[in-house]
Parts: C-alpha cells; sequence; structure tokens
C-alpha cells in the first residue's frame, strides 16, 4: 500500500516537474510574443503591406494563446483541466509552430527590410552582397517566439509520446534544435543562391562554392536531426546510430560554420546565416558529447549506485511496515 502511495506521489512529482518546464516556456512565449508586437508595429519599414498584416496576425494570436497557457498552468480552473496536457494544447502548439513558420521567412527576408536587409561589401566590380540584422528587436524577439513555440510543441509531443527510453531522453529538445538550425541553413543557403548568386558581380564564385556546401549541410541536417528526434520521441532511438548521427553532424557543421563565416564565405556579416551555422555547430557538439557520454557508460555507476541505495530505503520502508 504504502509502496503504491510513494510510486504515486513519484509519478505527481514528474508531472509536475514537466508542467513547470512547460509554463515557464509559455511564459516566454507571451514575452517574446509581446515584444515582437511591439517591435514590428514600431518599425518605420512597416507600411500597412500584407505580409505586415500576417506578422501582426501571428504575432497577436502568439500573444493571446500563450497569456491564455499561462493562467491555465497557474490556475486550478476548468481551463487548467480543459487545456494542461491535453490535444488542446498539443493543437494550440501545433498551430503556433505553424504561424511563427510562416511568419518568419517574411520577417527575416532581407527583401522585405524588417530584421535583416542586404548590404555591399566592397565597392569593386563586386558588390558582395549579404544579408545583416536592421532591426534587432524584432530579430530576436520573432526568433524567440518561434523557438519557444517549437520547444513547447516537442515537450507535449514527448510527454504524449510516451517516450521513456533510449538514448535520447535527454536530447530531443536538442535534436529539434538542430533541425530548426539546418531548416535556417537551407533557406539562407537558397535565398543567397537565388537573389546574390544569379546577380552579375553580386558575388565571387569561391562564395557561391561555400553556399552550395552550406546548403548540401543543411539538408543532410535536417534529414538527419529529424528521424532522431522521431524516434527519440517514440523512445526507440538506437545508442549505436544516435552517436554515430552526433558525430557525422559535428564533423559536417564544423567544416559548414568555418566556410560559411570566415574570409570569402556568405556569412560574414551577422545574421541568420551566421548565427544558424554556428547554432548548427554548437548544438551538434552539445548533442555528440551528451551521447557519447552516454553510449560509454559514464556516470553509470553513480547512476546504479543511486539506485540500489533508493531500492534498499524503499524496501526497509515496506519491512517496517
Amino acid at each position: 500500500m504504502e509502496d503504491n502511495n510513494a510510486g504515486s506521489s513519484t509519478e505527481g512529482t514528474l508531472n509536475n516537474s514537466s508542467d513547470k518546464r512547460r509554463l515557464n516556456i509559455w511564459a516566454f512565449l507571451c514575452l517574446f510574443s509581446t515584444l515582437a508586437l511591439t517591435s514590428h508595429e514600431t518599425d518605420d519599414q512597416n507600411e500597412g503591406k500584407t505580409e505586415n498584416i500576417w506578422i501582426l496576425t501571428c504575432c497577436s494570436v502568439s500573444l493571446s494563446v500563450s497569456a491564455l497557457s499561462c493562467l491555465a498552468y497557474v490556475g486550478n480552473s476548468g481551463l487548467s483541466s480543459l487545456f494542461v496536457g491535453t490535444i488542446i494544447e498539443g493543437i494550440m502548439s501545433l498551430i503556433l509552430v505553424g504561424l511563427w513558420a510562416g511568419a518568419l521567412p517574411i520577417i527575416m527576408d532581407p527583401a522585405n527590410g524588417l530584421a535583416q536587409m542586404y548590404v555591399g561589401k566592397s565597392e569593386g566590380d563586386t558588390a558582395d552582397y549579404q544579408a545583416t540584422i536592421s532591426n534587432a528587436n524584432l530579430y530576436f524577439t520573432s526568433w524567440g517566439s518561434g523557438v519557444c513555440a517549437l520547444i513547447v510543441l516537442s515537450m507535449y509531443v514527448k510527454e504524449r509520446l510516451g517516450g521513456s527510453g533510449g538514448m535520447g531522453m535527454g536530447y530531443t529538445s536538442k535534436w529539434y534544435l538542430l533541425m530548426l538550425a539546418s531548416v535556417i541553413v537551407v533557406i539562407e543557403s537558397m535565398r543567397f543562391k537565388n537573389q546574390v548568386c544569379k546577380i552579375d558581380g553580386g558575388t565571387e564564385d569561391v562564395t557561391c562554392g561555400r553556399n552550395l556546401y552550406g546548403l548540401s549541410t543543411g539538408i543532410v541536417g535536417l534529414v538527419v536531426s529529424f528521424l532522431i528526434s522521431l524516434f527519440s520521441s517514440l523512445g526507440r532511438d538506437s545508442a549505436l546510430i544516435t552517436t554515430v548521427a552526433g558525430f557525422v553532424m559535428a564533423v559536417l557543421y564544423t567544416l559548414c560554420a568555418g566556410l560559411l563565416t570566415f574570409d570569402n564565405g556568405p556569412a560574414t556579416y551577422v545574421g541568420n546565416h551566421y548565427f544558424s551555422a554556428w547554432a548548427g555547430f554548437f548544438i551538434s557538439f552539445a548533442v555528440f558529447g551528451s551521447v557519447l557520454k552516454e553510449f560509454l557508460g559514464v556516470g553509470a555507476s553513480q547512476a546504479g549506485a543511486a539506485s540500489a541505495e533508493s531500492a534498499g530505503e524503499l524496501n526497509l520502508r515496506v519491512s517496517l511496515w
């Protein structure tokens, strides 16, 4: 009887911990959405175009949903039981991911001049155009909103699917973030290829060649991170495959960050291309280091000792009862 109560108490503690983490992310999403909305409405580039109306709608919906989500988590009303951990929360988080997935390309397109713009890097025959940040507030808060929406969705999916085994138990969010970084690398590389490399004197051939490598790395990273994060959410990932995938991505993104952001790379200016290349580098190494440690069993003896001690205390309590 006491054993069952202890098990129920442990499960409740785990659920409360998960709920607190999601509440924190919802709160950050509410904050970032508010700042993104304010940044957009006070921008002198906001001329009431169709694209700007879409951004206004996205920020407003994101702000409203995240605010209601926070109220549902902090209260004990019917809204809490109707929303927290239910399919409604999953649908809302999926809608927000979709909205930001549609809004971010518009916000970040240098041709629109909202969060980024093109600048010439030299005065010679080659203009060497690159995208750089033009509205830092809108740039960082809109990315913060998109990332928070993605994290909420990944946490919900993992909880609903009940992934409790495999190597990726604690690294699913990192794989999702690596997938996001890869998507950005692909989009920015394609945009650079179509908007700069096809212009006469737009940039040098070596820069376009480096951009092509970045595009290839982004595609590989997108496919690998999607598959690993999916199996990780299901708790069916393999220790060996996850470790090898982490190593491959670490090598690819090391070359990608070097080729894209140094010397004649297409991302030497601070912008999406620059941040996504380095994000892929750091996240891939964080994932590889974590899964390698798990695969080699580093710290496993301490975990085993703690588990044995906990089991011994539980048996002692049951025998005394």
